[in-house]
């Protein structure tokens, strides 16, 4: 037999072998490939149950933030010049009532009367807040960028059921450039009860 059949024959032997073993090759790869669809299928299901749970948990923070800025929102007086009227504020022993009156340049500054109003059975002693104050925009809104701001410790007791007038001096806005006055974070030192 000549010696290009042989190796023919021999070639044509080793096929089947070859054929076999890229089958197999194939095979283990297709499983390969099914075994990293499910745990690829697995994870997205896994990050939708993550994405759907941040959702809530942003909806929860969004829900206790909107509380949270409301129970701060009672605890902040607005006031602005020129208006009528009192702004209630709730500090820990319940609500007060503050008043903006009586605008006049002062220094370099402005000099209001806060009237604070106690409509509780006692009196209040060393009452304590910070006070904001600054210009508005054209829309009426605060321009907290330039705003001032001081803690105030007025000695001053306030009343049981009476308004009470405290002079405060607001330093760097003249009385033309006031446009807001915010009282926060009221607090006191002690009460007085009637005997």
């Amino acid at each position: 037999m000549p010696k290009i059949i042989k190796f023919g024959f021999i070639i044509l032997g080793l096929f089947p072998i070859t054929a076999c073993d890229s089958i197999q090759k194939i095979s283990k790869s297709a499983e390969i490939i099914d075994t990293q669809q499910i745990t690829i299928n697995e994870l997205k299901s896994e990050v939708n149950t993550l994405k759907e749970e941040i959702d809530d948990v942003k909806q929860k923070q969004g829900k206790l933030e909107l509380a949270n800025f409301i129970k701060d929102f009672e605890k902040i007086a607005f006031l602005n010049p020129g208006d009528d009227g009192y702004s209630p504020i709730k500090f820990d022993l319940g609500t007060l009532t503050i008043q903006l009156s009586d605008v006049k340049a002062y220094a370099n500054g402005s000099k209001v009367n806060l009237k604070f109003g106690n409509p509780l059975s006692s009196s209040i002693n060393g009452l304590k807040t910070t006070v904001q104050w600054g210009q508005v925009d054209e829309k009426g809104i605060a321009i907290n960028e330039t705003a001032k701001s001081k803690e105030f410790t007025f000695t001053t007791t306030l009343r049981p059921g009476a308004w009470t007038t405290i002079p405060v001096v607001l330093e760097g806005v003249p009385p033309e450039k006031l446009g807001f006055v915010r009282v926060r974070d009221v607090t006191h030192t002690g009460i007085e009860l009637g005997r």
